[in-house]
């Protein structure tokens, strides 16, 4: 826990910097003196240089995701509504940092950061749908998450040119998008649940997570 402690001081320090300076050794060596280390921190912090500087703010992002999430009244509020508020909450965290999270997208655009990028993108929604209540083990958890990667990539673009207020093009962005992607939940559920009907009828079995359960 200290470490993450030191870690989101140093991050949280170094993000004014990238504004000029952009995602380097330098911007996080000055991070970690303006959170009162010396700059040989930011190197102890933060060994693999730059990616492991972005994978804690991603990791940052996702943490303060889910602590304020948990803070909202989502009994009766339904999967939609729950992403759509983790988005909100997302670039609330992040609205401050908007040069930042440029500078990190087009730091992920490099072929050989790529799968950093991929990976990022992956934990994000990932972390949104665990928020959300998804407890899905079988291939939903795949197509859910990877319906909700496109969505999210397309809406981080769209935001970054985003002037309105409260980012509400945005979330309208987001939300119409996101239409899509929980009706296309629902079909593939309906379209799952149907062939297990048909298969246990004609087995006595019944289809479970790819496998035929007695």
């Amino acid at each position: 826990m200290q470490d993450i402690k030191v870690k989101d001081e140093i991050l949280l320090a170094t993000l004014p910097n990238v504004i000029f300076d952009g995602w380097t050794d330098g911007a996080v060596e000055s991070g970690a003196i303006d959170a009162g280390y010396d700059a040989a921190m930011a190197v102890r912090a933060f060994p693999y240089g730059i990616g492991d500087v972005l994978a804690h703010f991603a990791d940052y992002i996702n943490r303060e995701m889910s602590k304020r999430l948990e803070e909202e009244d989502l009994e009766n509020v339904s999967v939609g509504l729950c992403l759509e508020k983790a988005m909100r909450i997302r670039l609330e965290i992040e609205g401050p940092y908007r040069e930042a999270v440029r500078k990190a997208m087009s730091y992920y655009a490099l072929p050989s950061n790529a799968p950093q990028g991929v990976q990022t993108v992956w934990k994000a929604v990932d972390e949104m749908w665990w928020a959300c209540g998804d407890e899905s083990v079988d291939f939903n958890y795949y197509t859910k998450r990877a319906s909700l990667a496109a969505v999210y990539s397309a809406t981080m673009v769209y935001w970054l040119s985003d002037d309105s207020e409260g980012f509400e093009e945005t979330i309208l962005f987001y939300r119409r998008r996101l239409i899509d992607v929980i009706n296309a939940v629902k079909t593939r559920k309906k379209l799952f649940s149907n062939v297990e009907e048909f298969v246990g009828k004609l087995t006595g079995r019944t289809l479970k997570s790819g496998l035929m359960q007695r």
